[in-house]
């Protein structure tokens, strides 16, 4: 989610919880590649991944891709002009600049110009959040050229993802259909909920993305109405079993999945797309009820969970849920959940102006998260970059916690190669 948005935007535009697969385009050469040792040329691809949803505004640019951007889906390593200072290498090869490109997802306003294309093809971001208040595209083919173009600039695979839970928070540019939501599809159980998110998955994967960010796995308390038409309902256990299903559904289509939002956004009392909301319940409260759906999500092998913008007080009084290491040290330690952490978009209301981005992504990262969302303006994200690179060098995100995020994006990258 983040700030800045109409209602009608709210429901065409949001992508949170959002938040796997599909064909990775290797960007080094074919002789190079296959050079390569089988053990490094598996890890060489690399994959890197709400509440994401609609933005403060920008100018949209309307010029269009250069044209050799797209003429090759490769480009050689030395693509990359970013001088790199630190010669030590990291899993699969990657520089230090081109880690803390690869945690990254990243989004930008209006259409893919030669200058946002440059700056991709400097930093690497690992991954490309496309969504419809973007306005980066507006028809199926477009969609489908913008995702090759930026592929076309990587030296390492890219993940492009989006969200399309069905109902309110659908994305019509895809020409994917929307099908019935959280609300409608949950009353006729998992099989309605498996074959729906799968239909919806094959659409996107069509057009080249790999994550669907879905499903919201948060338990809908009956009187906080924000999330009361993405929640598949306010039972635990059948919440949990819905949960598993489109998790399942997502993986059939040949995509990875995320649940969100933990520790749980359904009895929250506002839209963090514009303010950080209070979640007032206890700690065992949330274990009972609201961690039974991550719980499930963790057990059909989801492949990340989202961490919310939450004022959860029973957990951390001091700090919002995706600043607070407590936070993560429950969904690791309570939940047993050892694979990737995502943060929902550092762009949105919830956390700014106390927690600018730059500051809130490396603090995320420090706490163990494994990536981090911006998802509307490649300038906060350039800043961004800017940040997790400074704290590397002066040592308050340690290399080897890098490393570690950098190399679950890499197994995560084979489970759906061909």
């Amino acid at each position: 989610m983040a700030p800045g948005c109409t209602e009608k935007e709210r429901r065409k535009g949001d992508v949170t919880g959002a938040p796997n697969g599909g064909r990775q385009v290797l960007a080094n050469s074919a002789s190079g590649y296959a050079k390569l040792p089988a053990a490094m040329r598996r890890g060489v691809c690399l994959a890197a991944i709400v509440l994401i949803g609609c933005g403060p505004r920008a100018a949209a640019t309307s010029a269009s891709p250069t044209p050799n951007a797209t003429a090759s889906p490769s480009v050689p390593a030395s693509a990359s002009t970013t001088v790199d200072q630190d010669p030590i290498l990291g899993p699969a090869g990657l520089t230090l600049r081109q880690e803390i490109g690869a945690v990254m997802m990243v989004g930008f306003q209006g259409a893919l110009t030669p200058a946002v294309l440059l700056d991709w093809k400097q930093r690497q971001f690992g991954g490309l959040i496309v969504v419809p208040i973007n306005q980066n595209a507006h028809d199926p083919a477009a969609i489908r050229q913008l995702i090759q173009s930026v592929r076309g600039v990587m030296v390492h695979p890219l993940l492009a993802s989006t969200n399309q839970e069905g109902g309110t928070v659908c994305f019509v540019e895809t020409g994917v259909p929307c099908l019935a939501g959280a609300r409608q599809v949950g009353p006729q159980g998992p099989s309605a909920v498996q074959r729906e998110m799968s239909s919806m998955s094959q659409g996107l994967k069509a057009l080249g993305f790999d994550i669907n960010f879905a499903p919201v796995a948060d338990v809908w308390d009956g009187v906080h109405q924000f999330m009361s038409e993405r929640s598949y309902g306010q039972n635990p256990q059948a919440v949990a079993q819905e949960v598993a299903a489109a998790i399942a559904g997502i993986h059939a289509a040949g995509m990875y999945a995320a649940a969100k939002h933990f520790p749980g956004h359904g009895s929250a009392d506002a839209d963090s797309h514009l303010k950080l909301p209070l979640v007032d319940e206890s700690a065992q409260v949330l274990r009972d009820r609201d961690w039974v759906p991550f719980r499930a999500a963790i057990a059909a092998h989801v492949d990340m969970v989202m961490v919310g913008h939450l004022n959860v007080p029973a957990i951390d009084a001091s700090a919002p849920t995706s600043m607070s290491p407590a936070v993560i040290k429950d969904l690791r330690s309570g939940l047993g959940y050892q694979g990737i952490v995502i943060s929902d978009d550092m762009q949105m209301g919830a956390l700014s102006p106390q927690y600018p981005p730059p500051g809130a992504a490396v603090r995320f990262l420090e706490n163990g998260g494994d990536m981090v969302i911006v998802s509307h303006d490649i300038e906060v994200a350039d800043a961004v970059y800017d940040a997790i690179h400074a704290a590397v060098q002066n040592g308050r995100y340690r290399r080897a916690q890098l490393d570690a995020s950098v190399q679950k994006l890499l197994n995560l990258g084979l489970r759906y190669m061909p």
